[in-house]
């Protein structure tokens, strides 16, 4: 599993969530879309810096699974994000 992309603090900033039962879930939350968004940019090489667009990508996706528990599907705003770092073999 790939190391979170964003922090516990950021995600519940952009959740507007100000109190601390949830943090659990929350960074189960991040490190489910962080990988989702890294595997998305596979383009990124290791050690690259994350792109603030992949970061916001994952925050975006931690949003939509916080939102809507039992939606499964990326949304497509990470999906546009991510895209540029992705690897498109012909």
């Amino acid at each position: 599993m790939a190391d979170p992309i964003i922090t516990l603090d950021e995600a519940k900033a952009y959740l507007r969530v100000d109190y601390n039962e949830e943090d659990d879930l929350i960074e189960q939350l991040i490190a489910t879309a962080s990988e989702s968004a890294l595997a998305h940019a596979d383009g990124l090489q290791p050690g690259d810096d994350v792109p603030e667009s992949v970061r916001t990508a994952a925050l975006i996706h931690v949003a939509r699974l916080f939102d809507s528990r039992h939606n499964e599907e990326q949304p497509p705003a990470a999906l546009t994000l991510a895209n540029r770092y992705r690897r498109w073999d012909v």
